[in-house]
């Protein structure tokens, strides 16, 4: 290990020098990192991967929504309805108090 410190500028001094290590020098050829050239094969391939896996969920995600709009639009057709028979409740309503109120009055 090297500890170097930077005493003024363009001067550098090395504090602390340990010449032993616990590690060798050179790594065995099992153990070394993969090259850059095979990470990036590695990135490539999980790329094309994960387009491939994208198309159909592009595909489930359009279903989806055409889904949701043929639901909200089923959902605007049954309001209008609930609201029209609402209205003709309403109306009904009214007429049978009115014919209620109209034979109290004469009888």
């Amino acid at each position: 290990m090297i500890l170097v410190k930077r005493e003024e500028p363009g001067m550098w001094v090395v504090r602390k020098f340990v010449r032993d290590r616990n590690h060798p020098l050179v790594m065995s050829p099992s153990n070394r990192r993969p090259a850059f050239d095979e990470k990036d094969k590695r990135i490539q391939e999980l790329t094309a991967e994960l387009q491939i896996k994208k198309r159909p969920t592009a595909a489930y995600q359009e279903q989806l929504l055409s889904l949701v709009k043929d639901v909200e639009s089923h959902n605007e057709h049954l309001s209008t309805k609930v609201q029209a028979v609402h209205s003709m409740l309403k109306g009904v309503e009214a007429k049978r108090h009115e014919l209620s109120n109209h034979s109290r009055y004469h009888k």
